[in-house]
């Protein structure tokens, strides 16, 4: 009892000790969040709203990802070259002016364009933020820190996506009972709420960045190591399994389990408790069963609750499930990331990390391409399923490349302790 009670109180002081450039970072992350959680809940509606059919719907979603693939090892790249500071910038007024853009228009070649450039703004938030944390926190501390980042958020996501489901009905006599309308303004306040994670991110202090060794391509692409291939091949499935959960369950709720956008948005910003109690618990798990085997587990109790997601019929056992699938998959991917940039040659750090991002990214845009075709045949079983599968196999992966590295270090860790 005294060993789970020491763990609990380690975590807290990592998370409280965490310095300015940190707080500075996650309250970026908290405005963007709430954005993202705002649109991940209306945006798909809107566009169906607007006439535009549901294949051409999932090109429209899927080219975010698409271009957040093609924007990381670039903008990883450029983070070794003018520091954290400046890509942060560039990352946020980017994603903010970006989301503005695709609702001020029905131009569908400008939604798109838009949507290209919010995703390779994006691209780079994942790939400097790991390497960026490891920076500013200490080594031991990197998975509840990590955890923290994945419960802000999380936490910020709910929140956005409870403004986003109830809004366009308070908005409604304002759009003069339209409710194309009412969903495009609701996304105007979104990308207003990106536009201010801009602000903290000016008050970052980094030392006078000094190119202290000579950057390569190298690790990213021809001198990639077998490590970073293998946390890619695992993203990529992860990424596919997300894909389909993350940017379109409001189509699952309203179309498939006929609940009202209202009842998802409540659904939305309630799966922080769970998430909370799962992101929270994961980091004291890691320590007594590895860090590795925690994520399989995490995965594959996901992919279960999907197959039992595809099944039912009730929107109240829809959303008991997405809490679950959202919670576990939540919990698993700080702990991931944590073992990745522990694992990682120092060299290899940015490169891993930019990787993680791309086959991530990749994944989302297959599973936005394929999902859409289904929709437009109202089949909305077979993607959740085909989630299932992909989220299983990453599980498996995790297991089979990463066990053994993560049994090692451990073991190592304690006898030297």
């Amino acid at each position: 009892m005294d060993k789970k009670k020491n763990i609990i109180l380690r975590s807290i002081h990592s998370i409280t000790k965490m310095n300015a450039n940190c707080k500075l970072l996650f309250t970026s992350t908290a405005l963007n969040s709430f954005s993202q959680g705002m649109f991940l809940v209306v945006f798909n509606l809107y566009i169906l709203n607007m006439g535009i059919s549901a294949d051409i719907m999932g090109i429209i979603v899927g080219a975010g990802p698409y271009a957040q693939a093609l924007g990381s090892i670039p903008i990883g790249f450029m983070m070794e070259k003018i520091g954290f500071k400046k890509v942060f910038i560039m990352i946020y007024l980017g994603t903010s002016l970006a989301r503005i853009l695709q609702v001020s228009t029905p131009s569908i070649p400008i939604i798109l364009l838009a949507g290209v450039t919010g995703g390779l703004a994006m691209a780079g938030d994942f790939v400097v933020r790991l390497p960026f944390l490891a920076v500013n926190t200490n080594p031991e501390n990197h998975n509840e820190v990590y955890s923290f980042n994945s419960v802000l958020s999380s936490a910020s996501m709910a929140i956005g996506s409870l403004f986003g489901g109830l809004l366009p009905g308070i908005l409604l006599p304002l759009a003069n009972l339209d409710l194309t309308i009412a969903y495009r303004y609701t996304l105007l306040i979104a990308g207003i709420m990106a536009l201010m994670a801009v602000l903290p991110v000016l008050k970052i202090k980094e030392k006078p960045f000094v190119q202290t060794k000579k950057i390569s391509l190298s690790p990213y692409i021809w001198g990639i190591d077998k490590f970073t291939v293998k946390q890619a091949t695992v993203s990529l499935f992860v990424g596919l399994a997300f894909g389909v959960v993350s940017l379109f369950m409001n189509i699952f709720f309203v179309y498939h389990l006929g609940s009202s956008l209202e009842f998802f948005g409540t659904v939305s910003a309630f799966v922080i408790i769970p998430a909370l109690v799962a992101t929270t618990v994961a980091p004291i798990i890691a320590r007594m069963i590895g860090t590795v085997r925690t994520v399989t587990v995490f995965r594959w109790i996901a992919s279960i609750t999907l197959v039992v997601f595809s099944l039912v019929s009730s929107p109240i056992i829809g959303a008991v499930a997405f809490w679950i699938i959202r919670s576990v998959t939540g919990a698993s991917q700080p702990l991931s990331f944590s073992f990745a940039m522990r694992e990682a040659q120092n060299k290899a750090k940015t490169a891993a990390s930019a990787w993680l991002n791309v086959t991530f990214w990749v994944g989302n845009g297959i599973a936005a391409s394929f999902s859409g075709l289904f929709f437009l045949d109202e089949n909305y079983r077979a993607p959740i399923l085909i989630a299932a599968g992909s989220i299983l196999l990453a599980g498996l992966l995790n297991e089979l490349f990463f066990q053994r590295i993560d049994k090692k270090s451990r073991m190592l860790k304690m006898s030297e302790g």
